[in-house]
C-alpha cells in the first residue's frame, strides 16, 4: 500500500550519488545521509538503487539503516514532534504527553507515528537535555516545557494554527456495552 506521504525517487540522483560516493560498501553511511537529506527518509526504492548499483548487499544496508538512529525508513510530516523521554521526563510523565498527541493527531498504531494527512510527525528523543523542565516536548524550535497532556494537546493547536496546518478530526470514541 503507497502512502500519500511516499518521495518520487529520481534514479538519477541516486546514479550521481554512486558516482561521487562510490560503490564499495565504505560508501554505505554517505550514500544513506545523502538520500535522507534529499527526502527526509530511506525510501524502498533509493535503497533498492543502491543495492542494485553497488557492491552493497541489501542486509549491509538496512543493518546500517537500522542500526543508526539518524535514519528513518519512514516519510516524515510537515512538523517534528520532540518528545523526550530522558529520565527526569520519564517520571513525570513524557508517555501522557505522547497519548494526548497520539489522540489530537488520530495515531492508533503503534507502528505508526506521523499523522495521516502528513502534517506531523511524533519523534520520541533520550534527553532533550532541559531536565528541569521536564516534562517537555519540542515543536520544530519551540520548547514547551513543564506540561501535562491536555497542556501539549493546546501547544500543537496553537503551533497548528501559526503554521496553518489542519490538524486531523479525532476519532469518536465508542463505550463497549
Amino acid at each position: 500500500m503507497s502512502s500519500a506521504l511516499e518521495a518520487v525517487v529520481d534514479p538519477q540522483l541516486v546514479d550521481q550519488w554512486i558516482g561521487q560516493i562510490g560503490k564499495d560498501p565504505s560508501a554505505t553511511v554517505p550514500l544513506l545521509q545523502a538520500i535522507q537529506s534529499q527526502y527526509g527518509y530511506l525510501p524502498r526504492k533509493a535503497m533498492d538503487l543502491i543495492v542494485q548499483n553497488t557492491e552493497i548487499t541489501g542486509r549491509q544496508l538496512y543493518g546500517v539503516a537500522t542500526f543508526y538512529a539518524q535514519f528513518r525508513l519512514k516519510p516524515v510530516g510537515r512538523h517534528l514532534i520532540k518528545i523526550c523521554h530522558g529520565t527526569a521526563c520519564h517520571v513525570t510523565g513524557a508517555d501522557r504527553i505522547n497519548t494526548a498527541l497520539n489522540h489530537s493527531l488520530n495515531i492508533h498504531d503503534p507502528e505508526q507515528d506521523t499523522a495521516e494527512n502528513g502534517s506531523y510527525t511524533l519523534m520520541n528523543v533520550a534527553c532533550v537535555g532541559c531536565c528541569s523542565q521536564a516534562p517537555l516536548m519540542v515543536i520544530g524550535s519551540e520548547v514547551f516545557g513543564n506540561i501535562n497532556g491536555a497542556q501539549a494537546q493546546k501547544a500543537l493547536r496553537k503551533h497548528a494554527r501559526a503554521a496553518e496546518e489542519v490538524l486531523p478530526k479525532p476519532e469518536k470514541q465508542t463505550q463497549a456495552s
